[in-house]
């Protein structure tokens, strides 16, 4: 097992050829390296076991890094490093990988300092796919860290160092107590010796994303022994710096495993923050070249100081006031029962989407307080134009027109409005009322707004579970939390036509804050979507009779 051989110039298998030494940390020495066969440059990991432990163990050892180094090699994603080859050389371990051409998320911290929380939840949103991914099959990374975090161009970051990773339900200690990992991101269980489970794979991403925003490990201590009491013993220091990341960090942060969130939740979680952060990060760059557009040119001086300050509230906003996004709850608890690990098969995971809700949240939040001068400026400013004085005598002619217009007539239930049909790229298709306008695009989602307030969002998974009303019911305890005011209407399946069109489907309908939201869940046999509601209370009864028209018109991709 020596590695005195092992430098520059040494060739593994005939083909792979050591050029640079680039990275160490206690399991093994990153390599840059060149693959002769097919004339690129690789990343090479040699694995190293400790000299110190009997032949026995480091045969057990070395067999189980080959063959979860393997596994993860299974696993292709772009935010997973690509594993290409395992070879065996000298009798220890060596794995070729990608070569990402960036810093670790651990050095961007040492040398550029805490990161925004909008960067970190960009990044910690792609540690939280890879880990669905790995957890899917059944592995549990149990080394998630900043040093294991490659962020390459565009902030593409690359979950590393599967070397190390076990199949979930295998012990975090060798025979010998030789405890495997980094002592100040392990979980509280694993401190006290228990298996690692993908409970402790989010508490990691947790520690991770902590020391992403506040440039500091929550637990660290000078010796590793006073760090792993600190994990088991101590409260998490509240974040100073997360913003909207807050909740969610409490959340992955939860002491008990069993009431942490799954990778389903913590994802769900990690997107609505993204995207409050997105939008505050937005408000404030825009509210910095204001200062700087008014520094430039000053406007004349006005005899009251306090007119200006109104006048200027008025053109911005009221809204510029308020806080600009409500932070997800402590903590979701995590479902009973052993389901956990089958809703990591993808990101939205089962049918009900829970991305829809969290997404859904945050973007109403930024909408609602927070609007875009941009967007309410005009029509306020067509309105003082367009109409000025002549509001008092605007009012008399209301007030006739109702009068001679006959109550029957008033009541008369208004015809349905003529409809549009949207082509989706991803294949699906639908008819919208006239006025419910395009709006953006986010991720797997699609955004519609409706008149006088509320939106549409349309989602999809190409992986669906088996019941929409259970998997809405399993989903409710931890996005509730998301939800000021939450009181649920009703969570139940839809019967015929929707049992003929599909496999199962299911409404989950709720009120939260002056607002009223139905999520519709439905899917074939290899497509969920969702179709969220949400609607200010006021014309609740007619958006809501709007989207039956709505759903019956969805035409799934083929």
């Amino acid at each position: 097992m020596s590695t005195e051989q092992t430098g520059p110039g040494h060739v593994l298998s005939g083909r792979y050829r050591l050029t640079e030494l680039i990275g160490a940390g206690g399991m093994g020495r990153v390599w840059r390296g060149e693959d002769g066969l097919l004339d690129r440059q690789v990343a090479i990991k040699e694995l190293i076991i400790s000299p110190q432990l009997p032949q026995q163990e480091i045969d057990v050892l070395r067999t189980r890094m080959l063959r979860e180094a393997r596994s993860a090699a299974r696993l292709g994603h772009p935010s997973i490093i690509t594993v290409f080859d395992v070879v065996e050389s000298d009798d220890r371990p060596w794995i070729v990988m990608e070569l990402v051409r960036g810093r670790s998320l651990g050095d961007i911290i040492k040398e550029d300092g805490a990161l925004t929380p909008a960067r970190a939840a960009k990044i910690g949103l792609q540690m939280a796919t890879a880990l669905s991914i790995a957890h899917d099959r059944g592995i549990v990374h149990r080394d998630i860290k900043p040093g294991n975090v490659l962020v390459g161009s565009g902030d593409r970051a690359v979950l590393t160092d599967f070397g190390i990773a076990r199949l979930e339900g295998t012990s975090g200690l060798t025979s010998t107590g030789l405890l495997i990992g980094s002592p100040g991101y392990l979980a509280p269980e694993q401190a006290q010796g228990r298996p690692a489970t993908p409970a402790t794979d989010i508490w990691s991403l947790g520690v991770t994303l902590y020391q992403a925003v506040e440039g500091r490990m929550p637990f660290h201590r000078e010796v590793p022994v006073a760090t792993l009491t600190a994990i088991v013993t101590e409260e998490v220091p509240p974040p100073q710096s997360a913003g909207p990341l807050t909740g969610a960090l409490q959340a992955m942060l939860t002491k008990d495993p069993e009431k942490r969130p799954s990778i389903t939740e913590a994802h769900a979680l990690l997107h609505a923050a993204s995207v409050a952060a997105e939008r505050n990060q937005a408000r404030a760059d825009r509210d910095a070249m204001r200062a700087a557009r008014t520094t430039v040119a000053e406007p004349p001086p006005v005899a009251d100081p306090s007119a200006a300050a109104a006048s200027e509230g008025s053109a911005d906003g009221a809204g510029e006031e308020r806080p600009p996004y409500l932070p997800p709850g402590p903590g979701p608890a995590a479902p009973s029962g052993s389901g956990r690990a089958g809703r990591t098969a993808l990101l939205i995971g089962a049918a009900c989407l829970v991305l829809v809700l969290a997404v859904g949240l945050a973007f109403w939040l930024g909408r609602e307080e927070g609007a875009d001068p941009a967007e309410t400026g005009p029509a306020a400013g067509r309105e003082e134009a367009g109409e000025g004085s002549g509001d008092e005598e605007a009012a008399p002619e209301e007030d006739g027109a109702a009068e001679e217009e006959p109550e029957e007539e008033k009541e008369k239930e208004p015809e349905d409005p003529p409809t549009e049909n949207y082509a989706d790229d991803t294949g699906f298709s639908v008819d919208l009322p006239e006025g419910w306008e395009y709006d953006r695009r986010e991720g797997t989602s699609v955004f519609f707004d409706l008149p006088g307030g509320g939106y549409l969002q349309i989602d999809q998974t190409d992986s669906p579970g088996d019941d929409a009303e259970r998997d809405w019911r399993q989903q409710e305890g931890a996005i509730s939390q998301n939800f000021s005011g939450y009181r649920r209407q009703h969570i139940k399946a839809l019967e015929d036509p929707w049992t003929e069109r599909y496999v199962s489907a299911a409404d989950w309908e709720f009120t939260f804050d002056h607002r009223h939201a139905v999520n519709r869940a439905f899917h074939t046999e290899d497509k969920g979507y969702a179709l969220f509601l949400v609607s200010p209370t006021d014309t609740w009864e007619e958006n809501r009779a709007l989207l039956d028209d709505v759903a019956a018109s969805f035409e799934p991709a083929s």
